[in-house]
């Protein structure tokens, strides 16, 4: 199997803003006050209903880009976030990895591209991958907590939006322009090149890109088990039936490219721009080969290696025109997507995965009625789903939502600023397969208030009210989930008939501050969630795996999320400051206090940056505690500490910029909590990243 990597990921210190719950427009002034020379703050959010900046936005928006994006960017989403504040991931490989936020994982956490679904798999399994690319995109954007009222109830945990600059918005300032990228990454033996460009006039614009990544085997510093599987295996006499691999991660190669035809026609009063993408994927998976069994015996068939072949097509329309009444401004965007992925047993064909989707939002911003400002929308998504095999453990369906939203902004004054939202929503999942069909509605409704008494001090909050659909895999799920080494039912297979919809109570508190020499934020956050849908372990075991059932619990996460920047020495040649940092999370069933799966363990760290001229340099040390607070029949998770550094160096005038950094240098034992596979697949040891990024 070809085998791909992805450039690094962090080992910058880099300046993240943290922000409350839907509390933070005023709040959000200081966002990036942590890291002013990246200059996030003047970006404006797609991920949200009227053109803001971070700092203008009422709700936790985090934006990675430029070269804080590139010398993060990693060979999948969840990586290339999984150390921003609130922020881990599902960690099954380099390649397949979401991001996890605030202990929320799967479909609770949506994947978007340019702000519609990514429409692929990988929220049905952790071991599917993403079909978004960082390497090509202008930003991510990080929501964390609900984003349902303005992206569905699927986002119930946050979103991450990928957006890329294929479809321009407005002409080039130039005739040509254009990006080349190359990366490379020792521990997972990336090799990776990217580019694009674009040309065209005033009224007419082309894009074109094209990508493409081999990784080998991950190198990791020890063992491939934990210790604490090797050690339950030596207590229950297995130790010895097994040759422990160490070194690399089996079977953790890839290969993948894609690219895209873009073009944009612009006129006085607004633009409209179509695109056509590919993204093709060939991985492997590491799930079943932590270890390997005694040679087979004479006659005996050697266990053949898994790996996923994946093939996307996305059609994509937007566009925006502004009239002369009520309605300043209409945006539309429509995505069609058609999702292919083959799983493979050696050169068996195992498993086909088929999804065809459809997403398409339409916005009308009107304009200022007094001092209220918002806008209205419609979006409708439609997802037919159709898997066959051995592992095809969800029948197949046709899932339908239709939504209308509303979200406003009012000023009461200079130092108090209102938002609002609401959101209905359809939802219906039919198949012929299916015992019972799904029909029912869902409503959300917040509140956020930012007030700012003086410019050094504000004080944000945010009060929402959601509801979440279950999804087809709760539902319906029934067999053998062999990535995952479990054996899943749905309600309705159980016989329990249609889940309830999850009834979600969150809470937001901001309080952030902003000094001279000292800039710093707290948040808290607090969310009761009424008939939480979960996937608990029984004591059946069928076909060697053991069962595994979905239900419903009364559920509350609470935490926090801080971190401050302190300024050491500035001048007009460069400056030093350090930054600290620490975020944490903690889930509970309400009525036993059992505590909720795969929760990210307490993290905190400290970074020191030194800026003079054209140079960088970073070295930053983050502490992940040791997680205990663990679910039944769940393991814990040692501790690890990870070490960074890294130098940059840009040369604006000639577009040129070029990073070199090291991550985990002390070759630590890593494994990722929230991660299905942390017993089998710890994070890469000690590698050294490079990147090289020229714009013209």
């Amino acid at each position: 199997m070809n085998s791909h990597k992805i450039h690094g990921r962090q080992a910058a210190v880099t300046s993240i803003c943290i922000a409350g719950m839907f509390a933070l427009p005023a709040a959000a002034a200081d966002d990036e006050p942590f890291d002013e020379h990246h200059d996030i703050d003047e970006i404006v959010v797609e991920a949200s209903a009227l053109p803001r900046t971070v700092e203008q936005l009422a709700q936790p928006v985090t934006v990675v880009a430029g070269d804080n994006l590139a010398r993060k960017a990693a060979a999948s989403v969840g990586e290339t976030l999984s150390a921003e504040l609130g922020v881990s991931s599902t960690y099954f490989g380099p390649i397949s990895s979401r991001p996890v936020i605030r202990g929320q994982f799967g479909e609770r956490v949506r994947v978007l591209s340019n702000g519609l679904d990514s429409l692929d798999a990988s929220a049905l399994s952790e071991d599917h991958q993403a079909s978004v690319e960082g390497i090509l995109a202008e930003r991510v954007e990080i929501v964390r907590g609900p984003a349902t009222l303005l992206y569905g109830s699927g986002a119930a945990g946050g979103l991450v939006n990928v957006v890329d600059n294929r479809i321009a918005e407005t002409p080039s300032e130039g005739p040509v322009s254009g990006k080349v990228a190359i990366n490379t990454s020792t521990a997972i033996g990336e090799e990776s090149a990217a580019g694009w460009i674009k040309f065209g006039g005033d009224t007419f614009n082309v894009h074109v890109d094209y990508f493409r990544r081999d990784t080998d085997d991950v190198e990791i510093p020890g063992f491939a088990e934990s210790a604490v599987l090797r050690q339950l295996e030596e207590e229950e006499g297995e130790a010895e039936e097994v040759e422990e691999i160490r070194g690399t991660v089996e079977n953790s190669a890839s290969s993948t490219d894609g690219g895209a035809v873009a073009a944009s026609w612009f006129g006085e009063n607004g633009f409209i721009g179509i695109s056509i993408s590919s993204f093709d994927s060939d991985y492997g998976i590491p799930a079943e080969h932590a270890h390997e069994e005694e040679p087979p015996m004479a006659g005996e068939e050697e266990e053949e290696e898994v790996s996923i072949k994946l093939d996307q097509t996305r059609f994509e329309l937007r566009g925006e025109y502004g009239f002369t009444g009520l309605i300043e401004r209409l945006r539309f965007h429509i995505a069609d997507n058609d999702y292919e992925h083959t799983e493979f047993e050696g050169a068996e064909v195992g498993t086909l995965y088929q999804t065809d989707g459809l997403d398409g939002r339409l916005e009308l911003r009107h304009r200022p009625l007094g001092r209220l400002e918002g806008a209205i929308g419609l979006q409708y998504k439609r997802i037919d789903f159709n898997a066959i095999g051995d592992e095809a453990f969800v029948p197949p369906s046709e899932t339908t939502r239709t939504s209308v939203f509303a979200f406003e902004e009012l000023p009461v004054s200079e130092s108090l600023v209102l938002q609002g939202s609401l959101r209905a929503e359809s939802q219906s999942i039919d198949g012929s397969a299916l015992a019972l069909d799904y029909d029912d509605s869902a409503f959300g409704a917040a509140l956020g208030a930012i007030w700012t008494p003086n410019d050094a001090v504000t004080l944000a909050a945010r009060l929402s009210l959601t509801e979440r659909h279950p999804n087809a895999t709760e539902l319906y799920a029934d067999g053998a989930h062999v990535a995952v080494q479990r054996y899943e039912r749905g309600a309705v297979t159980q016989g329990d008939g249609i889940l309830d919809k999850e009834v979600s109570t969150n809470l937001d508190l901001t309080l952030r501050g902003n000094t001279d020499r000292i800039a710093w934020a707290v948040t808290l956050f607090n969310n009761d969630v009424d008939d939480y849908i979960v996937l608990a372990p029984t004591a059946e075991i069928v076909d060697e795996f053991q069962v595994f059932e979905y239900g419903q619990v009364d559920a509350r996460l609470y935490g926090y999320e801080a971190e401050a920047r302190i300024e050491i020495h500035e001048s007009g040649k460069g400056h030093l400051h350090t930054r600290i940092f620490s975020d944490y999370v903690l889930g509970e069933e309400r009525e036993s206090g059992a505590y909720l799966p795969r929760l990210t363990p307490l993290r905190y760290g400290i970074g020191l940056h030194y800026a003079i001229g054209a140079l960088e340099f970073n070295v930053d040390v983050t502490a992940h505690d040791e997680q205990t607070k663990t679910a039944a029949n769940e393991l814990p998770t040692d501790s690890y500490t990870l070490v960074g550094a890294e130098i940059a160096y840009a040369m604006e005038d000639k577009g040129l910029y070029f990073f070199l950094k090291g991550s985990n240098l002390g070759d630590q034992d890593a494994r990722q909590h929230a991660s299905p596979l942390k017993e089998t697949v710890p994070l890469p040891g000690r590698s050294l990243h490079a990147g090289l990024r020229f714009e013209f």
